[in-house]
């Protein structure tokens, strides 16, 4: 009954009203019911998370209510993305669902109160349970740099988002180089885990081009990627005409990129799959297609809390069964 009443309201209200209940103090733990099998356990650049379901950056852009989400049950959390300024984004309407596949198309802007802001909140804020990230936009090396520095103290690791499509800034830059700077602007930053979201490709010319993004990264001591951001389609229904399009319809694409950037970079570098992730077998499959992780944006707002729960109890069955099917040749 819950989400059929969250849906009667425009997207940016209904997502609003779950940030508010968020701020409740409700049993979320066994609201999302997450499965606790010591299987599920998953170690990344030096991060020991209690299971390899993430949520995606985006949904709680001012980074408000990172504790309770991550008290569903998530084995990490990814805030922002964050800004060296505040943000309003683009004007209303900026998303598009579209209910009968599970997707929605964002023309965000990437909204979100600046990193002092941020940072303040942070400070204050339990974790959870769940690691903790923050998402940096691609902005001046220098401005990226302060901005890891200030948050630094209060997450457990950072992604940095060279691949918005709905900002204007970094378009007509060369990416390669500028990733490079990036990276090279923030390499002091010590122990904490750093990843780089890359763009989606569909074409040969696509993958190439992201292919080489991640050899950059991984180049220059970046320590996985994410793989990968939204799809730009258009949609008149935004007052941008375009924007970038998640949930279901993208599955396909995440499996096929992330398949391409194992064989590309070999074992050692984890790979965090988003996009179109909806149901444990949807994480099952990215998982054998060569993640070390899988986040979840889309699946939250159209399967509810409860999906961290089948998710990661879907994910150990599978890992039980391998494990019995392993016992059994081995006999």
């Amino acid at each position: 009954m819950g989400r059929p009443l969250f849906f009667s309201f425009p997207p940016e209200t209904a997502h609003a009203i779950a940030l508010r209940l968020l701020g409740l103090p409700l049993p979320w733990s066994a609201i999302g019911g997450a499965s606790t099998d010591p299987s599920l356990r998953t170690t990344v650049a030096g991060l020991e998370l209690r299971n390899p379901i993430g949520l995606a950056a985006g949904f709680d852009k001012g980074c408000r209510r990172l504790g309770p989400l991550g008290s569903l049950g998530f084995g990490f959390v990814v805030g922002g993305t964050v800004t060296s300024e505040p943000r309003e984004g683009n004007a209303r309407p900026r998303i598009a669902r579209y209910q009968d596949r599970g997707s929605m198309t964002n023309a965000m802007g990437l909204p979100n109160p600046g990193v002092e802001a941020v940072a303040e909140r942070l400070s204050r804020r339990r974790r959870g349970g769940a690691a903790r990230f923050v998402s940096l936009a691609d902005e001046d090396p220098s401005a990226v740099a302060r901005n890891l520095e200030r948050l630094h103290p209060f997450v457990d690791g950072f992604e940095l988002n060279v691949s918005c499509p709905n900002v204007s800034w970094g378009r007509d830059v060369d990416v390669e180089t500028h990733l490079r700077d990036l990276l090279s602007a923030v390499r002091h930053r010590g122990a904490t885990p750093l990843f780089v979201k890359l763009p989606p490709f569909r074409t040969d010319a696509e993958r190439d081009a992201v292919l080489a993004l991640a050899a950059v990264a991984v180049e220059n001591e970046a320590d996985g990627v994410v793989a990968s951001n939204t799809r730009p389609v258009a949609d008149p229904r935004l007052s941008t005409g375009r924007g970038g399009l998640s949930g279901r319809a993208v599955l396909a694409d995440t499996l096929r990129i992330v398949s391409t950037l194992r064989e590309a970079l070999g074992d050692g570098v984890p790979i965090s799959a988003s996009g179109g992730v909806t149901e444990g077998r949807d994480a099952v499959a990215c998982l054998e297609a060569g993640a070390t992780t899988v986040q979840i944006y889309s699946a939250l707002i159209f399967e509810g809390p409860g999906v961290v729960g089948s998710m990661t109890e879907e994910i150990a069955e599978a890992r039980r069964r391998a494990k019995r099917t392993s016992r059994s040749a081995a006999a």
